[in-house]
């Protein structure tokens, strides 16, 4: 039962990611519905499961089409599960807003790593036009994480305690 419950929303994720990331795209700037998905998981489970979730559904979002870059998606999902990894039951020991602020710079620091890979020649070119695909990316996903946020809040997935 345990492995039901870890396979079926990875899937279910990708699906969707799959599926609405060609309607939900403006101008090349898409939301990433795993990175949400593997931040939540890694900050339930810790940095260890965190990290294999995160590469595996990487890979698997690879080899479906969703990610633009073969090997991006694993990567990057990896080192945001494994900095997630340290927020994992550290509500109650630091602040808020320095909780917050590290998970929010944990996923602007995801969204830089796949916009600098995707988009380096518009560096080399302008950097203001980098900043702004780069803060339009994650912000476009934020604004997904955020809703989210109403029906499961960080604090929340942070104090979970799974057995």
């Amino acid at each position: 039962m345990v492995w039901i419950n870890r396979i079926i929303p990875p899937v279910l994720v990708l699906l969707v990611q799959f599926l609405l990331v060609d309607f939900l795209s403006i101008n090349m700037i898409r939301p990433d519905f795993v990175v949400i998905y593997v931040f939540y998981f890694s900050l339930m489970f810790g940095r260890t499961p965190g990290i294999i979730m995160g590469f595996s559904i990487g890979l698997l979002s690879d080899f479906t089409g969703v990610g633009s870059h073969f090997g991006l998606a694993p990567l990057t999902l990896s080192i945001t599960a494994y900095l997630t990894g340290y927020l994992n039951g550290k509500y109650e020991r630091l602040l808020p807003y320095v909780f917050h602020l590290f998970w929010i710079g944990i996923i602007g620091f995801h969204f830089f790593m796949v916009t600098y890979v995707r988009f380096q020649t518009v560096l080399v070119g302008d950097i203001m036009e980098f900043g702004i695909k780069w803060v339009l990316s994650f912000g476009y996903t934020m604004i997904f994480f955020l809703i989210i946020q109403f029906f499961y809040p960080v604090r929340e997935a942070s104090r979970a305690e799974i057995n």
